[in-house]
């Protein structure tokens, strides 16, 4: 499978807590919901129960509110407006209805409404919640139509935007096999059968050359009546097939249903990747992903190896108890991350950690890494009321070795020799890249 390194970032993350408007007029009701929301995510929740309050509110912030709760309360019900109202500011609403109508239903997916949940029990509130942090998640996700019907365009994107999604929308298989070339963040695509050049089950099969199925998910649409059609989708690879038309409620449960299985993934993946006690990467994963940077290296690339251990690890554990020792374990661990954050961090077991990076800057100085160490030796790790110093020693390899092993080798052997040179210290020779490269015998 073609390996790809351009990565383009979506949208930025709303940064803090996000914004709620809950539009209720039942003050008890809106209070444990609020109560609820704000407890279970990252959200603060507005609370207003009048329509002028809510347009006031709006008209004074504009952009503080990424969506909305309210009620409607029946079909005849003024409660609509305050949908329309909510709507005049882009802001889409989950709608709370006493009782499931069919001719309700219809009213609210034609409006700004993301869902609507059924007043009845806990369970009511627990799905709000669901709601609004697969809307948080969704902020991140961008999601391709591919579909040379501009109308079946339009409508797609408007019901995926109001997901909180971006859309990035094509008319061809050929377009779409670019866009996802270029954009590495896709997670989800939505293709249509008929199209020009190449057919919808056609992309399929040549995108699945480049992501497999639990690293994005594709979608396969059609007009057509073929039963065979969605078998020829999901044996090409597609995760998942809709048949046209099909409602605003079936292409959401589906659109959600495929990002928790690859949120689940995901979550798998680093469990497996990542140290349980640091967070940082594992030594396992600092060898895959490691070998597989150095087989892709050019002549002319640059790789750095930084193996680095903490200083009288052991007097730490001996003297403040094993519980102190996984504090300052996570504490370098924090440091490591934020210090070296373009870089690999992993911990290679007890209290030894290794960084690779592909920074020019450490073939003529170390001074980034200086700097690391002198951040950890001022800092103060505060343990249940006990304040504990400590301090690092690092060894730096530069050279290029026939393989990644030895140059971790090579820089284990420069740790040795800073612990032996009085600790917190670094050994390595920032122009010993100029030098021969490593053989055996080093």
């Amino acid at each position: 499978m073609q390996n790809r390194h351009v990565r383009q970032s979506g949208r930025e993350k709303v940064p803090g807590q996000y914004h709620v408007l809950l539009f209720e007029q039942d003050d008890e009701f809106a209070q444990t919901l609020k109560l609820d929301i704000e407890q279970t995510l990252p959200v603060e929740v507005a609370t207003v129960s009048a329509l002028d309050e809510a347009r006031t509110l709006l008209a004074e912030n504009p952009d503080k509110f990424f969506l909305s709760v309210t009620s409607v309360v029946h079909l005849d019900s003024d409660s609509f407006e305050r949908i329309d109202m909510l709507a005049e500011f882009n802001i889409p609403a989950i709608v709370i209805v006493d009782q499931y109508e069919d001719e309700l239903r219809d009213q609210l997916i034609k409006r700004h409404v993301i869902d609507y949940v059924v007043k009845d029990t806990r369970s009511d509130t627990t799905y709000i919640c669901d709601l609004i942090a697969r809307a948080i998640k969704n902020l991140t996700i961008k999601v391709l139509v591919v579909d040379d019907s501009k109308v079946a365009q339009f409508v797609i994107e408007r019901e995926l935007s109001l997901q909180k999604f971006e859309v990035l929308q094509v008319g061809s298989g050929i377009e779409a096999l670019s866009i996802i070339e270029q954009y590495a963040d896709i997670r989800l695509v939505l293709v249509d059968y008929q199209m020009k050049t190449i057919d919808g089950v056609t992309f399929v099969k040549k995108a699945r050359e480049l992501y497999p199925k639990d690293e994005m998910s594709i979608i396969g649409i059609s007009t057509s009546a073929d039963p065979r059609l969605a078998v020829k989708f999901l044996k090409a690879g597609a995760n998942d097939f809709i048949a046209k038309p099909f409602n605003y409620e079936m292409m959401l449960c589906r659109i959600n249903q495929n990002l928790d299985m690859l949120d689940a993934v995901d979550y798998a993946k680093h469990l497996s990747n990542v140290d349980f006690l640091s967070n940082v990467f594992n030594r396992r994963y600092f060898f895959d992903r490691g070998n597989k940077i150095f087989g892709a290296l050019a002549e002319d690339d640059v790789l750095t190896v930084m193996m680095m251990d903490i200083d009288f690890f052991k007097n730490v554990n001996d003297v403040y108890g094993h519980d102190a020792g996984d504090e300052v374990i996570k504490d370098i661990a924090t440091k490591l991350q934020e210090h070296f954050q373009d870089d690999i961090v992993a911990r290679m077991g007890g209290e030894e950690f290794a960084v690779l990076s592909l920074n020019p800057e450490y073939y003529t100085s170390f001074e980034h890494i200086q700097r690391f160490r002198e951040l950890v030796a001022k800092e103060v790790v505060e343990v249940k009321g006990k304040e504990i110093k400590y301090t690092c020693s690092i060894g730096v390899s530069n050279i290029r070795g026939n393989d990644l092993d030895e140059m971790m080798v090579h820089a284990d052997r420069l740790l040795y020799k800073a612990k032996q040179g009085g600790r917190n210290r670094i050994e390595g020779n920032p122009s010993g890249a100029k030098q021969k490269k490593l053989t055996r015998s080093v």
